[in-house]
């Protein structure tokens, strides 16, 4: 049974963290995020992740859904697209209940953020993938701090591998990541679908069985553009057909991190296990 925090314990709960300053959202060791995609009426994007970092950011740390970075997308000027983490599919229903239906600030402010929307429905529920081996997937955890380090850009590269899922995440394991390696496109991590039912239904979640995706920051884009061509041309052609056949769909997001995005002065950030 869910149990939903009062009204007046979260006033209390959000009055006692905002007095201590504390930034909540670091040094986390978390087991599931989610990538949040929306698309804001036209004209309204910038207004609209305004009254997000001025409302929905620490009033989420605090209870447990951790904002790890805001982004407005290229090529698609009515999108934001902003990245939430838990501690475990426990802790993300529990959240999902204390903030929607006991925020004391998404009471406030949900009318407003509601008449920019147009579709929040293109959500990726992801569980981290353990690459470099030495943990059993089942218990590895990932730091957000890694989130919080600093970037000119992030992008986001969804393979989808229909019925092969398997066969691609052994071959980034035992060859591409090598690759990335050689490249020094080393910033980055790795992430499957959660597969565990998502008991809070008002929001629903994409939560594919064939998708890999990766993660990775940049300095800018000429850094992207050029280290990705660099990892391309170290593939031979034995490497790029066994992966064009394992990759079905590829599809990539290159992010901007707005002025509020989480951002740490210094940062460490690998997945670590419990």
């Amino acid at each position: 049974m869910t149990v939903v925090i009062s009204a007046a314990a979260l006033s209390q709960e959000l009055r006692g963290a905002n007095a201590g300053g504390q930034n909540l959202n670091s040094n986390q060791n978390i087991k599931v995020i989610e990538l949040r995609d929306y698309v804001i009426r036209r004209g309204r994007r910038d207004e609209f992740i305004r009254l997000f970092e001025e409302n929905f950011t620490r009033s989420q740390n605090i209870l447990g859904g951790y904002t790890l970075g805001q982004y407005t997308v290229k090529g698609a000027d009515d999108d934001f697209f902003w990245i939430r983490g838990f501690k475990d599919m426990s802790a993300r229903n529990k959240f999902l209940n204390d903030f929607y239906y006991g925020s004391p600030d998404w009471k406030q402010h949900k009318s407003a953020a509601n008449s920019m929307l147009l579709n929040n429905d293109n959500v990726h529920l992801l569980k981290p993938l353990n690459v470099k081996g030495g943990a059993d997937d089942a218990e590895f955890s990932f730091n957000t701090d890694w989130f919080g380090q600093e970037k000119g850009v992030a992008v986001v590269d969804f393979y989808t591998s229909n019925t092969k899922l398997d066969k691609l995440i052994e071959f980034v394991r035992k060859k591409y990541v090598a690759i990335l390696d050689s490249s020094k496109i080393e910033n980055r991590s790795f992430w499957v679908s959660e597969m565990t039912p998502n008991e809070f239904t008002v929001l629903p979640v994409f939560q594919d069985k064939n998708l890999l995706v990766q993660i990775t920051f940049y300095k800018n884009e000429s850094e992207y553009r050029a280290r990705t061509k660099d990892a391309t041309s170290r593939m031979n052609d034995e490497l790029k057909s066994e992966m064009a056949d394992l990759v079905t769909i590829k599809n990539t997001l290159i992010l901007y991190p707005t002025g509020k995005s989480f951002l740490l002065k210094k940062t460490g950030g690998v997945g670590k296990t419990k």
